[in-house]
């Protein structure tokens, strides 16, 4: 088992502008900044396959999501990143940590480090790179985009004892389509 586990997902499926999905509540109403059904749909099989992962994941100890706008108007107003992890962490009977937004990856990666691992996290796709390279120190063991039609990914980063850090990637293959992405 590595000093440190952190597995980072991109928030479910979400509303594409013009297109037919909409972006519903888990109560079924309407709101352009939440995850469709297919989102929800991600958010409930995610709840199964963190409960009890296959290696080299682990069940998460702390879950850690994107948070909305802060009083810096740092954040996003999606409320996409706590909604996909919300079954996962009722289940778990964890309480998501919220406290960081989009834009704020340096103060998110300084609570991830000091977190019980596993740490599961839920981010908005453009910024995992910059989380991940303040998480780690730098920009060489990930990559640096997470590609626009990604919502199976796992980003899988493993500190040592000597808090050296390794980067590999896990699919969900949860849903109809999944792994089809680059």
């Amino acid at each position: 088992m590595p000093n440190k586990l952190v597995m980072i997902i991109r928030h479910a499926e979400k509303p594409i502008p013009g297109g037919p999905d909409l972006g519903v509540t888990e109560q079924g109403e309407s709101d352009p900044a939440s995850l469709t059904v297919r989102g929800w749909q991600r958010a409930g099989g995610l709840c199964r396959f963190f409960y009890a992962p296959p290696p080299p994941l682990g069940r998460p100890a702390t879950i850690v999501a994107s948070g909305m706008i802060k009083r810096d108007d740092s954040g996003t107003r999606s409320k996409r990143p706590s909604q996909t992890i919300a079954p996962l962490a009722r289940r778990l009977g964890l309480e998501p940590d919220v406290t960081h937004s989009k834009g704020q990856e340096q103060l998110a990666a300084d609570a991830i480090r000091t977190a019980q691992s596993p740490v599961l996290v839920s981010w908005q796709h453009e910024s995992i790179p910059a989380l991940t390279a303040a998480l780690v120190g730098g920009t060489e063991i990930a990559p640096q985009s997470w590609p626009d039609d990604d919502f199976d990914s796992i980003w899988v980063l493993e500190a040592d004892e000597a808090n050296l850090w390794s980067f590999s990637q896990e699919r969900q293959a949860l849903l109809d389509g999944d792994g089809t992405a680059n």
